[in-house]
């Protein structure tokens, strides 16, 4: 996953170009040398938007659990936490 910088003005001459060649990339349209915008491929942009709702989901346990845990020891509700956003740790034998 790169990331290019196209001038505003670039972009406009190479657009089917550029769209052709995204893939995977970011585009950064400048214009005066400062980002204006930001292209991604619309796979990338729903595999984004995925996973914002995982995290606001994750968030939204976390803090049910934390408003429930008052009291308890900050590491077992770091590790509530941590069991909410990547799943409980698996025991090694």
């Amino acid at each position: 996953m790169a990331t290019r910088l196209v001038p505003k003005t670039e972009l406009r001459d190479r657009i089917r170009d550029e769209l052709a060649e995204l893939g995977e990339d970011t585009i950064v349209v400048t214009e005066r040398g400062r980002p204006l915008a930001v292209a991604i491929s619309v796979e990338r942009w729903n595999a984004l938007q995925e996973t914002m709702e995982n995290l606001e989901d994750a968030l939204a346990v976390a803090e049910v659990r934390l408003a429930e845990d008052r009291g308890r020891p900050a590491k077992d509700i770091l590790e509530a936490i941590d069991d909410a956003v990547r799943g409980p740790a698996r025991a090694t034998g």
